[in-house]
């Protein structure tokens, strides 16, 4: 079910060993090929996490953020790193990807060079959505621009702090439940700043049961929505590489697999799978693997995109 987001970092491996692995099972959707480097894999032992926070100018606050440098990030100056946004759901905090094991997944499959190093970014969204909220004064909806502060604050604030490849192809971005509506949505309403997503177990609610800062028009909330976004756009949808899994148990499947079929009338490659499992930690926990070998096959597509040697 997973064969599109592995065969992302079997390119990789194969273009580094000249080994192939053991094929993969077929695939629910369909997504492009990516070729990863020549460059040889090395181990490059455990990464460093740290706890930052950026000042927000829209937002009129201060707000934490934990960034995973990789093992090596010190080793040299000269190299560049790509960089995966993990946005957490509503009901967590920027602790909820590493409660969920994404670092030790990290120091794992990075540290032994089984996929390339990565920079990874865990911004803190509360429950707001990761967008810019409407203003409507009967729900008291104060337009609060929780999208602009992640791709206009969050971003520049990473590319200035570390040695990012800072462009599109450099970036990704994803998340969990709440989080990933906000990948979805964010990539579409702020074109040009990512060129990979991932929505894992994307909560993904209705008109009427929504937020109401998510809108309370058609129109409003057409602007704010994943699927209508898409449809709206699919130029834009176009440019990115999808991943999107949603749990057999999830409340939200039918909204993801909505999502799904939209991709595939548009004929837009994306890699789509529904697993076994519930909207919790203990599925997202058990994915965690697949989920950073497609962002390291996305944004590992050539050298340009990949770190860079002294």
């Amino acid at each position: 079910m997973r064969a599109a987001g592995l065969a992302l970092t079997v390119a990789w491996s194969v273009a580094c060993t000249g080994t192939p692995p053991p094929p993969a099972p077929p695939a629910t959707g369909s997504a492009s090929p990516i070729a990863g480097p020549s460059t040889s894999p090395r181990p490059i032992g455990k990464g460093r996490p740290e706890m930052r926070s950026v000042t927000s100018a829209v937002l009129r606050r201060t707000l934490p953020y934990f960034v995973y440098l990789p093992g090596g990030y010190d080793d040299s100056a000269a190299a560049r790193y790509p960089v995966t946004y993990l946005l957490h759901g509503g009901g967590g905090s920027n602790r909820e990807w590493i409660d969920s094991g994404v670092i030790d997944t990290a120091d794992r499959l990075m540290g032994s060079g089984t996929i390339p190093p990565f920079i990874i970014v865990l911004p803190q969204g509360d429950q707001e959505y990761w967008v810019d909220h409407v203003v409507d004064r009967a729900t008291g909806a104060n337009g609060e621009k929780w999208g602009t502060y992640t791709a206009r604050e969050v971003v520049p604030e990473i590319d200035r702090r570390f040695r990012t490849v800072a462009k599109p192809q450099g970036r990704a971005i994803g998340g969990l439940s709440m989080g990933g509506h906000g990948a979805m949505q964010l990539s579409i309403n702020f074109p040009g700043t990512w060129s990979a997503v991932g929505a894992h177990g994307p909560a993904l609610r209705p008109l009427g049961d929504a937020p109401t800062y998510l809108g309370t028009t058609a129109l409003s909330f057409a602007e704010r929505d994943p699927l209508q976004l898409i449809r709206t756009h699919p130029d834009v949808a176009r440019t990115l590489t999808y991943w999107i899994d949603s749990p057999q148990l999830d409340p939200w499947i039918v909204e993801a697999t909505a999502l799904h079929e939209q991709l595939l009338a548009d004929g837009i490659a994306h890699e789509w799978t529904s697993d076994p499992g519930g909207h919790d930690a203990q599925y997202w926990g058990a994915h965690m693997e697949a989920y950073l070998r497609f962002y390291a096959g996305a944004l590992c597509r050539d050298r340009a995109s990949c770190p860079t040697a002294p």
